[in-house]
């Protein structure tokens, strides 16, 4: 049997995997924005953002715990409106003359 502490090790190793995982995330969107940007598309796609819950929730084919399901659309939830603010942040319609 692991004992605390290992597990708390690999709790940890998650951390730093989950870290790793969303600043990639991060450098994507900033290059998909800059691309919607030149191209004039807008900043807020409700579709794709709906995609993308859904596929993300489904990740969870078991489908026997209601209760992660709805934690993983929250999580999913809040990465997309913390990104939004971060983008936005980033580039503001003013610096690149497009809105």
């Amino acid at each position: 049997m692991k004992s605390i502490e290992s597990l708390r090790q690999e709790i940890d190793q998650v951390h730093t995997e989950l870290y790793a995982l969303l600043e990639r995330r991060r450098d994507l969107t900033l290059a998909i924005w800059k691309i919607k940007q030149d191209q004039g598309h807008p900043f807020h796609n409700a579709a794709r953002e709906a995609q993308i819950l859904e596929s993300f929730v489904n990740l969870n084919s078991a489908k026997n715990d209601p209760a992660f399901d709805h934690l993983l659309e929250a999580v999913m939830n809040n990465i997309l409106r913390e990104y939004e603010k971060y983008l936005r942040s980033q580039f503001k319609p003013e610096e690149s003359g497009k809105v």
